[in-house]
C-alpha cells in the first residue's frame, strides 16, 4: 500500500513538473508578441500571443514596430 502510494505522488510530481518545464518565459512570449505586431494591432486590440505581456510593455513593441514601418528605426 505504501509503495502504490509513493508511485502516485511521484506519478504526480513528475506531471506537475512537465507541465512547468512547457511553460514559455517572459522573454520567448515577449518574443512571440513582437513578432505577431502588424498593421491591425492597437492598444485595444492586441494579437492573442499579446494578451499575457504587461501594457506599458505592449505599448513600447507598438510603437518600435510602428517606428519600423516608418522606416525610423
Amino acid at each position: 500500500m505504501r509503495i502504490r502510494i509513493g508511485v502516485i505522488v511521484l506519478a504526480v510530481g513528475l506531471l506537475i513538473a512537465a507541465y512547468l518545464v512547457n511553460l514559455p518565459s517572459e522573454a520567448e512570449t515577449e518574443a512571440a508578441c513582437r513578432r505577431a505586431l502588424d498593421n491591425t494591432s492597437t492598444m485595444t486590440e492586441r494579437p492573442d500571443v499579446c494578451q499575457e505581456v504587461p501594457a506599458d510593455t505592449y505599448r513600447a513593441f507598438l510603437l518600435m514596430y510602428e517606428l519600423r514601418e516608418e522606416g525610423l528605426d
